[in-house]
């Protein structure tokens, strides 16, 4: 069931029914990154390799042993090439702050996603502040 389906039924119901919450729980983040992955027919490898991150790490990951931090789960992101909804998505599901365009590094993390940089420019023009177009 959608989020918003859930919403709905919290509204219309005049009792609260703790199920439909348990019955609906969000998927675990590292099968949401499997499942783009797959979308993307992506390696674990390849976009471990991208990320420049320890191996053990990246496997970690994405098997669920690990807890990627913010930055990590935007460079995947833009990796997967994700939409801002999907981004934000994975950001929540971390339990990490979604985008926020008033913060300069989320506007431009915003901004690299809505224009479709490059993972590789975009993450010069995240952290860097440059963009050499």
């Amino acid at each position: 069931m959608k989020t918003v389906n859930i919403k709905e039924e919290l509204e219309c119901n005049k009792a609260f029914d703790e199920k439909i919450i348990v019955d609906n729980a969000p998927p675990e983040l590292h099968i949401l990154l499997n499942d783009h992955l797959a979308k993307k027919e992506l390696t674990k490898a390849d976009v471990i390799r991208r990320l420049n991150v320890d191996r053990n790490y990246g496997y970690q990951v994405f098997n669920g042993k690990r807890i990627p931090t913010r930055n990590m789960l935007i460079r995947l992101a833009l990796i997967l090439e994700l939409d801002i909804e999907q981004t934000d998505y994975l950001l929540k599901l971390a339990g990490k702050p979604t985008l926020y365009v008033r913060n300069v590094v989320d506007a431009r993390i915003f901004y690299s996603i809505k224009h479709q940089m490059s993972y590789e420019k975009a993450v010069i023009f995240i952290w860097n502040g440059t963009d050499d177009t």
